[in-house]
């Protein structure tokens, strides 16, 4: 019994030291997790100092090149400086020059009056010129409005011209017509009167065709001058009327 005591306090005792090796481990996790952040802390602290040096650096090289450019302008404006002083005696100059203008330019005022003077003569003149001029404008109205009336007619007389030649060439269409008539007539009475003559035979057909053809042109004929009986009637009752117009402005 004193020995199972034993081993059960031995066993106590076991499990204490493993729970408290097992606090000790947690522990240096502990520890070992807080060494790990403050050296992400110090590696982020160092990155920020590299950022702010590069910075300070980019501000020197600035401040380099703006002193340069303040030089620049300081040079600058030293030329523009003498540049003004230049401009001034220039200005000095042209002041002198502008007295001797002035002076000129009197002398041309009074040649400006003399001007104005013989201006004035030759306004005059040209006022008495204006005056001939209208004079003559009115009668190249009075040419002009007479040349008008003479275009009206001759246009008028143009228009019967054209008339008439359309007249002309339909009494010349019914002359042929009439010719074809003529023809056919004369046709129809030589085979009639060659049929009369010579009877009967071997002639009789030439002089049937002689009839048959001198009544195919006479129809013809007369189918057409009927049209142009109709227009030529037409235009003989336009005619009589230019006729009458023509009478009437006369």
């Amino acid at each position: 019994m004193a020995r199972k005591s034993d081993e059960q306090q031995i066993m106590k005792v076991l499990i204490e030291l493993a729970e408290e090796e097992n606090r000790l481990t947690e522990s240096m996790v502990d520890m070992m997790a807080q060494t790990n952040e403050l050296a992400a802390r110090r590696t982020a602290s160092a990155d920020m100092r590299t950022t702010l040096s590069e910075e300070r650096t980019d501000l020197a090289r600035q401040q380099t090149k703006f002193v340069a450019k303040s030089t620049d302008l300081a040079e600058k404006r030293t030329a523009s400086s003498d540049t003004r002083t230049t401009l001034s005696e220039e200005r000095t100059e042209l002041a002198r020059q502008q007295t001797t203008f002035s002076a000129k330019s009197t002398e041309l005022a009074e040649k400006r009056t003399e001007l104005s003077e013989y201006r004035t003569s030759l306004a005059k003149d040209r006022t008495s010129f204006a005056n001939e001029r209208t004079d003559l404008a009115s009668k190249r109205t009075t040419l002009s409005e007479t040349r008008v009336t003479l275009a009206e007619q001759r246009n008028a007389l143009a228009s019967s011209r054209t008339f008439l030649s359309t007249y002309r060439s339909v009494l010349a269409k019914g002359r042929t017509e009439l010719a074809f008539i003529r023809t056919g007539l004369a046709f129809v009475a030589l085979g009639i009167g060659l049929m009369r003559y010579f009877g009967v035979g071997l002639w009789t057909i030439l002089d049937v065709s002689l009839v048959v053809f001198g009544m195919a042109s006479t129809v013809f004929g007369v189918k057409n001058y009927v049209v142009t009986w109709n227009y030529e009637r037409i235009f003989r009752q336009k005619l009589s009327h230019l006729i009458s117009d023509s009478q009437s402005m006369n």
